[in-house]
């Protein structure tokens, strides 16, 4: 049960907001608010000049549609029913639903991330606070560490953007030299379909090499021509790999080294920033006086809390 203190609470829930409260001290301090905006605004424009300036460079890419590469389905064979089931999973290579995915998920790794950044010896580019680009030594005898390196080149250099619809990615690199940048994300795509073609040839070598222990093991004639089948397979698909420069990206516009400075970007900067600091005025404003009502209404519960008592110990 609610006594009669509980119904004297002054609360704030039944009181109507009124915004032309609001409005008015808002309009009362808009000079204030203008100047204040003005003076952070002027001092981000001012710190921008002392951020380093990146460029950005873009490839244009296709991914190339899987195949399956050499080898002939079962169903067109004239005796399908010769294939093996070891033949048939050398021969008809499984082309994956989310082959995409994928390949893009390939790009993205930490394996070909480090693998890229040894072969191309991209950690001092990584790291060049920490690197003596005239004496070629590591400053402070700083020591490299190839996970966060990795971890660097994606998040802060390089991006990798897919389209799913029509199934394009754009690969944009950033860096402190418009060159350098470009360069690099040509670079990226060069190594990665190395990358992608020598892995093939590499899964090709080592099938052609169980197939042809297993030939000498083997005096059965329809084995051994099943054998002969699969290692012809693999060895087309060797050609077509080892002479396939494109082997997974296609490429539809390379890099080049960009004119403009893609950060900072001062105008934006200084803008939002002016935004940002006439919204958060006019919230510190609204909440001022909502504080003052709380503390009003605290008083006049206290108030009213002291003249119950007094009433109480007169009677």
């Amino acid at each position: 049960m609610f006594n009669e203190t509980d119904k004297s609470l002054p609360t704030m829930v039944d009181d109507e907001i009124d915004l032309l409260e609001y409005i008015t001290e808002i309009l009362n301090n808009k000079y204030k608010i203008m100047l204040v905006s003005m003076v952070l605004a002027s001092s981000t424009f001012i710190l921008t000049f002392f951020m380093p300036e990146r460029f950005e460079s873009v490839v244009s890419l296709a991914l190339v549609e899987s195949e399956n590469l050499g080898g002939v389905a079962p169903d067109n064979r004239r005796a399908p029913e010769m294939m093996t089931l070891l033949e048939h999973d050398f021969i008809t290579t499984t082309v994956y639903e989310n082959f995409h995915d994928r390949v893009i998920a390939k790009m993205r790794s930490r394996v070909f991330t480090e693998h890229f950044l040894v072969k191309n010896s991209l950690l001092p580019v990584i790291f060049y606070k920490n690197w003596d680009a005239k004496n070629k030594t590591w400053l402070n005898n700083f020591e490299p560490n190839m996970t966060l390196a990795a971890r660097i080149f994606r998040r802060n250099i390089c991006a990798i953007e897919h389209v799913k619809e029509n199934n394009l990615l754009t690969v944009r690199v950033s860096y402190l030299n418009p060159k350098i940048a470009a360069d690099l994300a040509n670079q990226f795509v060069k190594d990665f379909n190395e990358f992608m073609r020598s892995k093939a040839i590499e899964e090709a070598d080592n099938k052609i090499k169980f197939l042809e222990q297993e030939l000498q093991k083997t005096k059965i004639l329809e084995m051994r021509k099943s054998f002969y089948r699969l290692m012809e397979a693999q060895l087309v698909k060797k050609m077509l790999a080892s002479n396939k420069l494109e082997y997974s990206l296609e490429v539809l516009d390379p890099a080049t080294p960009s004119i403009e400075r893609a950060s900072p970007a001062k105008k934006r900067i200084t803008a939002l920033v002016f935004i940002a600091s006439v919204i958060i005025c006019v919230f510190v404003l609204i909440g001022r006086i909502i504080f003052r009502k709380i503390a009003r209404a605290i008083k006049d519960y206290q108030k009213q809390q002291r003249s119950m008592e007094n009433s109480k110990l007169a009677r």
